[in-house]
């Protein structure tokens, strides 16, 4: 794993640009840097050695000298593509996985892409063809953020890179912060910065002279289903998601498992201890003191079944509050989801033994893991028919006050079927922005994209006739990369371990789209039949028990240790003062809270992250 920077422009500047450029990301690459330039390119590269640690330097430039390459992230099937580019004939002299991109650039072009499995994001320079074609992975495991005016093109892997460069401007963009309240993070291809934008997963990005495109190389297909019993499918399923964990163990250093206690990573950590035939190291964060939901005695027990090694980090919730102040600079745009915190305390735990660690991310939104799908599922069989043209409920919804239209139901009734679920999670309703916003915000914002605006273009392009299949789209497209995979990202390369995710293996999410929707959500069980797999390696207690997760006592935080900071931040000389909100607004939403009117805790988290952000990154800034 590593960081990647670099511009592309007619004028050079002075090298140190691109030193501080890619010094910026020295987290994500300890082991060494690198730096090309030559012509109007001029690439970094931060290194975090993991696969041919003597070899496999970067920038990494072709032997005529014609093509140079910057990468971030591992290919998994990179010796089959080098058996394949070496009997093509390509000389090879490394080992790594990062030559593959030469030679499969020299031998099938932008075709390279469709070829590679893998977590990466990458960058490409074409002398030949003066063109910069760059790529981010099919399902947005690594970054890609960039800038483009027209004259100078600017990317890397974290925004604080992208943002050293002086053509870049620090512009906030109004409808970026909409989106964030909306949802708790900033959806591709928003950023908080007007000029920076994310190239979204599945995408390359080809820079010709002075043309910027973006192509969509892939999405999962759900239209064909495999016709499979379930004992058919949970045997399928096993020999898929074991070559997924047997592609993802090729390193060169030390390799473990998150084990939050559930089947997700619980399933993954004993099919890596099958597969090596060894004990492996797992770790887990347990809390003490009873006030937030710990997994560590669940955790422990996959560990005793597995016969692992097990590192268990035990912390009170305030100790996990002592690396706030770090989570506003690892991920320099506003960020709530507070499973971060814990998150990222984890990884600086796990590297003190390993480089590399597999976690079970992903497999809720391949395999139908959350109770809303059941729910929507559910209610979808009478909204269809309560929101017929014919029926009179929808005008009668549409005449109710805001507070009460945004009820779920209710709500559905009133809007086109792909518009009905707009991903995980909703802390401030669109429907209840008028009466919160400023003026001034809502007409800075008029007419830019909601969340629901983008959950239905991905509801779309599920293009599946089962309605699951459309909402696990939705939440593959959204929440899964903006919100889960950036958490994993930022808080494990800020201690610079790499994190590898089996379930999100692009030919395993193609495989899993193709299962009977009946066989993920059944009845009353979620994740029907990886349930039935994890039941040949984990106990039953395990497997069978409840869904549970990171869950910090935000209302207990808000009340205690940060009651005066939520004072202060959103005060009149913190965030009330910037004219994002109307007048007495925030103090309303205090006021309810600590009223035991309303429990506003997971709303009042995101606003005090945005008003902690602004003061790191714009503290002058208002809208007034």
């Amino acid at each position: 794993m590593c960081g990647i920077a670099g511009y592309v422009s007619d004028t050079a500047l002075a090298p140190e640009v691109l030193a501080a450029m890619t010094r910026s990301l020295a987290h994500r690459g300890p082991d060494a840097d690198g730096f090309f330039a030559a012509g109007r390119a001029h690439l970094g590269h931060r290194r975090l050695s993991v696969i041919d640690i003597a070899g496999s330097p970067q920038p990494m430039g072709s032997p005529d000298g014609r093509v140079t390459v910057v990468f971030n992230g591992e290919l998994y099937n990179f010796r089959e593509l080098r058996d394949e580019l070496a009997r093509g004939g390509w000389n090879f002299r490394t080992n790594g996985d990062t030559e593959v991109l030469l030679a499969g650039w020299a031998a099938w072009g932008e075709g390279l892409v469709a070829r590679l499995r893998g977590m990466f994001a990458f960058a490409l320079w074409d002398r030949e063809r003066d063109t910069l074609f760059a790529a981010r992975d099919h399902l947005g495991v690594k970054p890609f953020h960039y800038a483009w005016d027209g004259a100078t093109f600017v990317f890397g892997s974290e925004l604080k890179a992208v943002l050293a460069h002086p053509a870049v401007g620090a512009d906030l963009d109004l409808a970026a912060l909409r989106l964030y309240l909306e949802c708790q993070f900033i959806p591709a291809p928003h950023s908080v910065f007007r000029a920076v934008r994310k190239l979204p997963p599945g995408h390359t990005l080809t820079l010709a002279g002075r043309s910027l495109t973006l192509a969509r190389y892939w999405t999962p297909s759900y239209a064909e289903k495999l016709q499979l019993s379930e004992a058919q499918a949970a045997d399928a399923v096993d020999v898929e998601l074991r070559a997924s964990v047997a592609g993802m163990l090729v390193a060169d250093v030390p390799l473990g498992a998150f084990v939050s206690g559930g089947i997700d990573s619980g399933l993954i950590a004993a099919l890596m201890t099958d597969i090596t035939g060894a004990p492996i190291d797992t770790f887990n964060i347990g809390f003490e003191g009873g006030v937030a939901v710990s997994e560590h005695r669940e955790a422990a027990r996959v560990a005793e079944h597995i016969g692992s090694r097990h590192h268990a980090l035990m912390l009170s919730p305030d100790h996990v509050l002592d690396a706030f102040d770090r989570w506003i600079d690892v991920f320099d745009e506003p960020f709530a989801d507070q499973a971060s915190l814990p998150t990222m305390l984890l990884a600086g735990f796990a590297r003190r033994d390993v480089t590399v660690v597999l976690t079970g991310e992903g497999a809720d939104e391949v395999f139908g893991g959350y109770s809303n799908y059941r729910k929507r599922m559910r209610e979808e069989r009478y909204t269809r028919w309560l929101a017929h043209p014919a029926s009179p409920l929808p005008a009668l919804v549409r005449a109710l006050p805001a507070a009460l239209r945004k009820d779920r139901l209710l709500r559905s009734l009133t809007e086109p079927l792909p518009r009905r679920y707009r991903t995980i999670p909703n802390v401030f309703d669109i429907l209840l922005h008028p009466a919160l916003l400023s003026p001034a915000f809502l007409a800075a914002t008029r007419g830019a994209p909601d969340v629901g605006v983008l959950a239905a273009a991905a509801f779309e392009q599920g293009a599946s006739a089962h309605y699951l299949d459309r909402l696990l789209h939705v939440d593959l497209s959204l929440w899964l990369p903006d919100d889960l995979l950036t958490k994993v990202d930022r808080a494990t390369m800020t201690h610079s371990l790499e994190a590898r995710v089996p379930y999100l293996d692009h030919r395993f999410v193609e495989f899993c789209a193709r299962l009977a929707p009946e066989l993920k959500v059944q009845g009353t069980t979620h994740k029907h039949v990886l349930k039935r797999v994890a039941e040949r390696y984990l106990p039953p207690e395990i497997v069978h028990r409840g869904k549970q997760g990171f869950v910090m006592p935000l209302s207990e935080w808000l009340a205690g240790r940060l009651s005066g900071e939520l004072d202060e931040h959103l005060g009149t000389g913190g965030l009330a003062r910037r004219g994002l909100f109307r007048d007495g607004a925030l103090a309303r939403l205090l006021h309810e809270h600590r009223r035991g009117r309303r429990n506003h805790a997971g709303r009042l988290w995101a606003l005090l992250i945005l008003e902690r952000w602004f003061r790191r990154y714009a503290p002058s800034w208002s809208l007034r």
